[in-house]
């Protein structure tokens, strides 16, 4: 990750409308992908332009993927009427973080995904974002209406992911906030020094409700599909009763949830008060996870 990446020189739109629509600015994202070394799995970005979303329909995007060696084109395909441009492929490559680059070949505009290959076996920590690594739900509406705004995280937020990173887990970051969300996600948590992981964000606007059957519904049938998939999920990390709820549901016990804020020790969780350096310290002080790669 991380190679420089030069897109390809614009090929022009198919069509006026995507001409026009480009002209607004690109509102690209793509969801990161976790899938076994031997699997299968669809690359699906969105593509779309200016404040009201208008979908690149029926237009070329290419994916690029860093093998490790160089950035190689993976195939071209054409976006659907949603601004969808989906590539199934059979992966076939070590365990590893693998960017992908997806570019609109019309203008070279282009969003960015994080495949991670992680064999059957794979122990990852999974925390929510907003409320639990930042100090509050209301942190999300204010970069919401200022794009400039930098969420405030808890104390020791980073460095609890980094103990886990340390300790060998994978962190996966699974929030309520919408998909479009992505890009200002994936930039912040980088630029307070988060531990890298896979980022996975609601793709309908129904799936980020507060409510059980809502949120809570999405990240516990997403938690099933990853653990189908053979990664073992070894604790987690939350704020609401909703997350309480999807961790259950996915068959996390109480007893490996950690709640800070309001709810922290509902339904018998661990209690978290207002900092995350406690918890941090004794994930220093444990052992070495045993990874299968």
């Amino acid at each position: 990750t991380g190679r420089p990446f030069t897109a390809p020189a614009a090929t022009g739109f198919r069509h006026t409308t995507s001409k026009l629509a480009a002209l607004t600015g690109a509102r690209h994202h793509a969801q990161d992908v976790i899938v076994p070394p031997a699997g299968r799995a669809a690359l699906v970005a969105k593509l779309a332009y200016g404040p009201v979303w208008k979908d690149l329909e029926d237009e070329h995007a290419t994916f690029y993927l860093d093998n490790c060696a160089a950035w190689v084109a993976v195939a071209s395909v054409r976006t659907d009427g949603d601004g969808f441009a989906t590539l199934p492929v059979n992966v076939g490559l070590p365990a590893g973080q693998y960017e992908v680059r997806v570019v609109a070949r019309g203008d070279r505009s282009q969003t960015t995904l994080n495949l991670w290959v992680l064999p059957a076996g794979t122990h990852v920590a999974v925390t929510d974002i907003d409320g639990t690594m930042t100090t509050g739900d209301t942190e999300l509406f204010q970069q919401l209406f200022d794009g400039s705004y930098v969420p405030v995280a808890y104390p020791s937020a980073v460095a609890l992911t980094k103990a886990h990173a340390e300790r060998g887990h994978v962190v996966v970051y699974l929030t309520g906030r919408p998909a479009w969300l992505l890009p200002i996600t994936r930039a912040w948590l980088t630029r307070l020094g988060f531990a890298p992981g896979p980022i996975h964000t609601a793709d309908s606007n129904l799936d980020i409700l507060p409510l059980d059957g809502s949120v809570g519904a999405y990240k516990a049938a997403w938690l099933d599909d990853v653990e189908a998939d053979g990664v073992r999920i070894d604790l987690a990390y939350g704020n609401a009763t909703t997350d309480i709820y999807a961790y259950k549901t996915s068959g996390l016990p109480v007893t490996k949830q950690w709640i800070i804020g309001p709810n922290a020790g509902a339904s018998g969780t661990n209690a978290v008060a207002s900092s995350w350096a406690a918890r941090t310290a004794q994930v220093a002080a444990g052992a070495r996870v045993a990874q299968p790669f």
